[in-house]
């Protein structure tokens, strides 16, 4: 590479920095002051104050039914092709998805006896 490509290239580069770093700092400089005082930029739901700060954990229960959902949501996607085409499967066809049936229900059964199913 030559030396004026080099040159061309830095001065790209630190254009493009400036220019980078001029419209993260606009919304600061050009942008609205605040002016609220006390509470009023405090963030609040059905006109109460928040009982906890706002980066405190949550807990989800629900993350297992949205996994559970997903799961078999997508194994009916698999389905839904063999269903539509049934009259002209084979037989070995016919035995594979026979195959993937039963393992969704034993899958099913494995969540139900664990306990993934109940609302805790």
């Amino acid at each position: 590479m030559s030396p004026a490509a080099l040159v061309a290239l830095l001065m790209n580069l630190v254009a493009v920095l400036a220019l980078a770093g001029f419209f993260a700092g606009a919304g600061a400089l050009f942008g609205p002051r605040s002016r609220h005082e006390g509470d009023a930029d405090m963030p609040y739901e059905t006109g109460l104050p928040p009982l906890s700060p706002g980066h405190e954990r949550m807990t989800a229960l629900y993350w297992r039914h949205a996994v559970l959902f997903v799961v078999f949501d997508v194994d009916l996607a698999f389905l839904l092709p063999f269903v539509l085409v049934r009259p002209r499967l084979d037989a070995a066809a016919l035995a594979a998805i026979t195959g993937f049936t039963v393992l969704i229900v034993f899958m099913l059964a494995y969540f139900w006896r664990k306990g993934a199913l109940e609302c805790r």
